[in-house]
Formats: C-alpha cells, sequence, structure tokens
C-alpha cells in the first residue's frame, strides 16, 4: 500500500481588493509569511482567504506528523477538525480511518501480509484471518467502527482502490473483533460454547461485515490475494445450513474455529 497523504482542494475564498500604492508590499509581506511557515502550494494573489487556507492545511500536516509519531488521538483530533470545514476531503477521511485503525492495533501496511502468511494448509481462513487481527475488547471494536463509518461516509463509486482495500480490512477486523469478544476464550480463541451463546444482532454485525469486506475487495481492480480469504469466509457461511443468516454464522464458526 502506498502511504496515505493529504491532497487538498481549497476552495476560493472572497476576493479581497488592494488600494494600487499599497499591494505590491501587502503581497510581499504575506508571501514572506508562508515562506517563513514552511508552507507551499499557497500564493498570495488572485482570489482566495489564504490565511484560512493556511489553517485547513496544517490540520492535515499536523495529522500526519502525529501518525508518523504514533500520536492517533492527536490525528484523530486534527483531521476531525479539518473535516468539520471540509467534509468532502476524501483523502483526509482516508487518514482518519487509518488512524482509527492504527488505534485499534491494524497496521494496513502488515495486515495483509499477516494474513496471506497463516494460510498453512492446516489452517481454515477464518483462522488465518482471525490471527492476524486484534483482540475483541470493546475500545478496539469502537475505534474500528468509526473507521468503517468514516470510509463508507466516501460514495462507493468515488472510492479509490486504497480506499476500498482500507474498508475491507476495516470491514474484516470488525467481523473478528466482535466475533473474539462475544465468544472467545480469554486468549480470543472462540468456544462452541461461546458461539451458541452470539447473540442475533452480534452474529449478524459479524455477517455484515464479511459481505461488506468481500464486497469492498471485488471493487478493487486488483484485488488483494490475502483478502480474497474473507471472501470464501462469507461464501462458507451462505452454504450452511440454518433458515437464518444468524444461525448460519453460528453453524459455521463451530466448524471452523
Amino acid at each position: 500500500m502506498r502511504k496515505l497523504t493529504d491532497k487538498l482542494i481549497v476552495t476560493a475564498g472572497a476576493k479581497t481588493e488592494f488600494k494600487s500604492n499599497s499591494r505590491n508590499t501587502v503581497i510581499l509581506l504575506v508571501t514572506a509569511f508562508f515562506a517563513a511557515a514552511g508552507l507551499s502550494g499557497i500564493t498570495a494573489c488572485g482570489s482566495g482567504n489564504v490565511f484560512s487556507n493556511a489553517v485547513k492545511r496544517s490540520d492535515t500536516d499536523k495529522a500526519q506528523a502525529a501518525l508518523e509519531n504514533g500520536d492517533t488521538d492527536s490525528a484523530i483530533s486534527s483531521l476531525n477538525e479539518h473535516l468539520k470545514k471540509n467534509p468532502n476531503d476524501a483523502s483526509a477521511r482516508s487518514m482518519l480511518a487509518n488512524a482509527y485503525l492504527k488505534k485499534s492495533g491494524v497496521d494496513l501496511l502488515k495486515i495483509g501480509t499477516s494474513i496471506s502468511a497463516g494460510s498453512a494448509a492446516s489452517q481454515s481462513d477464518w483462522s488465518a484471518v482471525s490471527g492476524a487481527l486484534p483482540s475483541g475488547t470493546a475500545d478496539n471494536i469502537a475505534n474500528v467502527q468509526a473507521a468503517v463509518q468514516t470510509l463508507s461516509s466516501i460514495p462507493a463509486d468515488q472510492r479509490s482502490d486504497e480506499q476500498n482495500y482500507q474498508l475491507a480490512i476495516a470491514q474484516t477486523t470488525l467481523a473478528v473483533t466482535v466475533a473474539k469478544k462475544a465468544a472467545g476464550d480469554s486468549s480470543g480463541q472462540l468456544t462452541e460454547e461461546k458461539i451458541d451463546q452470539i447473540s442475533d444482532s452480534d452474529a449478524l454485525t459479524i455477517y455484515n461485515a464479511l459481505k461488506g469486506s468481500k464486497d469492498a475487495t471485488e471493487s478493487m481492480s486488483n484485488p488483494d490475494s490475502g483478502l480474497s480469504k474473507v471472501g470464501s469466509i462469507a461464501d462458507g457461511i451462505d452454504g450452511q445450513s440454518g433458515t437464518t443468516e444468524a444461525e448460519r454464522l453460528r453453524n459455521f464458526l463451530k466448524t471452523k474455529r
């Protein structure tokens, strides 16, 4: 995966008029201000509120720096602030989803490799996928749900391959963490007794997340081979006996835990 970077499209603000005898002086001062601040790509002439643009850019710059330093809380705060003013910035939404996933223990650069590496013949697809993902704590689930919601807010026909990859990972992680919380022992391994106790609500969350991951993966121009395992899981659930999706999910997990 290529590193997600902020690409801002700044809309023009109100046009500012300068008196002819002071225009050049003002332009020089504003240009010097941005040069000192280390900001590029912002001009002092023409239309647009340059000071407002600087604030918008700094939100995503600060978020990127925070992510690189492992400070996910600061990154999330900066990006949420940016998106209040720029709700259609899909690149910033990708960064925000990545921050939520990192906070839950998911590294997008490693997870696909980890899933593929866990594909020994003795393992089911569920075991390979589950073993590569974090524990089912309430905090992890909340952060992953936030990542799913953030990426789902980007219209499907506008999502890039990278964003579909992110969404597939997020949906897969949601399914696994909910399953671990609902039916896992202290080590996260699913037990038959607890599988029978999975609520219909949790079962549907798991099932729908797996289907959502499959859909996002199939929307990629070159689907990730590791994530294709998730599609196999979703198909396996549909092939189980049971009158409801929740029943079929429980029956599937009993055979694959």
